[in-house]
């Protein structure tokens, strides 16, 4: 539903909905008072889900199914027992694709990226991604420990995967999270001395999007730049000049190449698909 508008706060979740005559209006408050760290509306069935930071409680998940009128508590991510990490926040929801009506992604602090396969009653942790040793250099970007902010599912194959990790760079799956490759050829981090700036284990994206229409094209707002891949991630190159630096925002609007965008929402400035420049949208 492009009309309606859900606003996950440190305050509550909040529905908007916007009428013949475009104007937003409040629908629904859901959670008032409590902290929600991510909100997914799951394309295939509409059904919500919202992640919650409960303080002493801990991190919860709650699942609705008539669109955020009732809502039940379902399963969240657990580290393996005898691990010294455990779950700090859901940072990331994302459905894993139309051949896969009943699963989800998870992406957490600290660091960990977790499935379900059951709508969200269980979950289970992607050994191929937590194993790997270039995860030991990973470090927080705005937390204490690493986290998982962004899980790409290409629509067109669901095995094809692409996450950002803040602070460990961008990581690619081509076999569903069976194994992974770092993949930041391109990026530079502008805050690590001159020997590791190119180092992709330490590079610190804020967000990754993926082109609906066009789903080779992925873009990276990264801690010091925006960068742009026409190969799905294989390689990157920064969008000169960038609108902005040290920005958490970006978002992906539009269905078609010509007019799927990116968007800077601290300067109202937007990249398309096949563009490599920026223009004034208002």
């Amino acid at each position: 539903m492009r009309d309606r508008l859900l606003v996950g706060t440190r305050k509550g979740l909040f529905v908007f909905v916007r009428g013949d005559d475009l104007k937003w209006e409040q629908r629904s408050a859901s959670f008032v008072g409590d902290p929600v760290t991510m909100v997914l509306s799951d394309p295939r069935d509409g059904t919500l889900y919202a992640a919650l930071d409960l303080g002493h409680y801990g991190p919860k998940l709650r699942r609705s199914e008539d669109e955020g009128e009732s809502w039940t508590e379902v399963g969240v991510p657990e580290y393996p027992k005898g691990s010294d990490k455990a779950l700090k926040m859901i940072w990331c929801l994302e459905s894993a694709g139309d051949d896969r009506p009943e699963s989800l992604w998870a992406g957490t602090v600290p660091g960990g990226l977790f499935r379900s396969d059951d709508r969200g009653e269980s979950w289970k942790l992607d050994v191929g991604l937590w194993e790997k040793p270039e995860r030991e250099a990973w470090f927080g970007g705005g937390y204490d420990d690493p986290g998982i902010h962004s899980v790409c599912v290409d629509p067109n194959d669901s095995r094809h995967i692409v996450l950002g990790v803040s602070c460990g760079g961008v990581w690619i799956s081509e076999d569903e999270g069976a194994s992974w490759a770092c993949s930041t050829s391109g990026m530079y981090a502008e805050y690590m001395p001159p020997e590791r700036r190119e180092d992709g284990s330490i590079q610190d994206p804020h967000r990754v999007v993926q082109c609906r229409a066009a789903t080779e094209v992925l873009w990276v707002q990264h801690h010091n730049g925006v960068f742009r891949s026409t190969n799905k991630g294989a390689s990157w190159e920064e969008l000169s000049p960038s609108p902005s630096t040290c920005r958490k925002h970006t978002r992906l609007s539009g269905g078609s190449t010509a007019s799927s965008k990116l968007v800077d929402s601290s300067t109202q400035e937007a990249n398309s698909c096949a563009s490599s420049t920026w223009r004034r949208m208002w």
